[in-house]
């Protein structure tokens, strides 16, 4: 076995053609990303026969000015099961990286899942994780029992995710609780639309960018700003989408109106009919009352749409979001959402807009990205989050602790 640096096109095209599951963070379009904000990063790998066996995208975080601590996020990616490749791998690491004496520590995430969970139900242990385990402490490397919730350098060592292998497009309704069908309904009626932005465009830049700043306000978390997400798109291309949710005040009218029209128009022929003794007049006194209550809510919707309009204008924006095409993952990236706007409830018909999406282009997980390990817990950061996002039907993914190894 060979271990060496790569170069971003062989690791692009080992990707292309293999179809081994990585994270976004291990992938050539990561390594670009870097590339292109001048991130110092390394690509070490393990060949054997010409064969790629293991590699990892490594990370220079600046320490305490001309140091570095050296961070794979969700990575090396390889056979955990072979113990030889394990240790080779892990050994040459260790002798590569404490050989250069500004990098104060290295550490690691094993793609590799330490428990297994349906939903957010614990179903057991994963021996393999506790093999690789032995093999990290061996080597001095610790585990630090640490993640993005306490150092932003750091991945989280849990993720929510969907598979999506086995599901098509027109039963995907039908794979989520009562209460998501409902409410993913109700975006329709409420005429919530969803579609891609140009984020290089000054107004739809705009709109972004005031959705992720009002939900920075609101939650008190850091967004990134337009120059990171337009860096991303002019490297990533069609890998990355922009998405917004809104209200197009005079489409939803016109579409009001022509349900309250052909309301009242089934009310005119029921009663001509009652009139003329042609129905059951029980069942038809009903149907009668239900058109009624009917065109009544409708009337309500109009009322309020109106109202809406005149002091928000025509477009409504409710929420925008970032998605990444990597590998079998298709991954909510970042999101953000309008307050005061919340009862439209645009993110739920943005995560379904593009499952759909995610199902027609053949991937095989729907990727919601990280949550806190502290998943069962109500007090937790991101409890409401995680709560929306298991209204979609996934499964925690408790990826092994991040491992350090410090020069001193």
């Amino acid at each position: 076995m060979q271990f060496l640096e790569l170069d971003i096109d062989t690791l692009k095209a080992y990707q292309i053609k293999n179809t081994s599951r990585y994270f976004f963070s291990q992938s050539y379009d990561y390594a670009r990303m870097a590339e292109k904000n001048k991130l110092k990063h390394r690509i070490l790998a393990v060949i054997e026969n010409d064969t790629l066996l293991a590699y990892g995208i490594f990370l220079y975080f600046r320490h305490k000015k001309i140091f570095y601590r050296v961070t794979a996020q969700y990575g090396p990616i390889m056979d955990y099961t072979d113990k030889e490749l394990v240790t080779f791998y892990f050994k040459q690491i260790k002798q590569y990286f404490m050989k250069q004496w500004r990098v104060v520590s290295v550490r690691v995430n094993p793609f590799l899942s330490q428990r297994f969970y349906e939903d957010v139900t614990y179903m057991g242990d994963n021996q393999v994780a506790t093999d690789v385990d032995a093999i990290l402490s061996d080597l001095q490397f610790k585990a630090l029992n640490m993640d993005m919730f306490d150092d932003l350098t750091l991945p989280t060592q849990c993720v929510y995710t969907k598979s999506l292998g086995d599901i098509n497009g027109k039963d995907l309704l039908k794979q989520f609780p009562q209460k998501t069908r409902y409410t993913i309904n109700k975006t329709m009626k409420e005429g919530v639309l969803v579609r891609e932005i140009d984020i290089f465009d000054t107004h739809d830049a705009h709109i972004f960018n005031t959705i992720n700043k009002e939900t920075e306000l609101r939650n008190g978390v850091k967004t990134r700003d337009i120059a990171y997400f337009q860096t991303m798109k002019s490297v990533l291309g069609k890998h990355v989408h922009f998405m917004v949710t809104y209200i197009d005040c005079p489409v939803y009218l016109e579409n009001i109106e022509q349900t309250i029209d052909q309301l009242e128009r089934e009310q005119l022929d029921l009663s001509e009919k009652l009139a003329l003794g042609k129905v059951n007049v029980k069942k038809t006194e009903n149907k009668l009352k239900e058109l009624k209550e009917n065109t009544v809510v409708w009337q309500t919707k109009r009322e309020k749409t109106l109202e809406l309009q005149a002091q928000e204008g025509d477009m409504i924006y409710l929420s925008c979001a970032s998605f990444i095409e990597s590998g079998q993952d298709f991954i909510y990236f970042s999101s953000g959402s309008m307050d005061k706007f919340s009862r439209f409830e645009g993110p739920s018909a943005m995560i379904y807009t593009m499952m759909l999406y995610a199902i027609e282009n053949k991937f095989m997980y729907f990727n919601f990205y990280g949550t806190s390990k502290q998943f069962l817990e109500m007090d937790a950061a991101d409890y409401g989050v995680l709560q929306f996002k298991r209204s979609f039907e996934g499964n925690i993914e408790y990826f092994m602790d991040n491992y350090e190894l410090k020069r001193f």
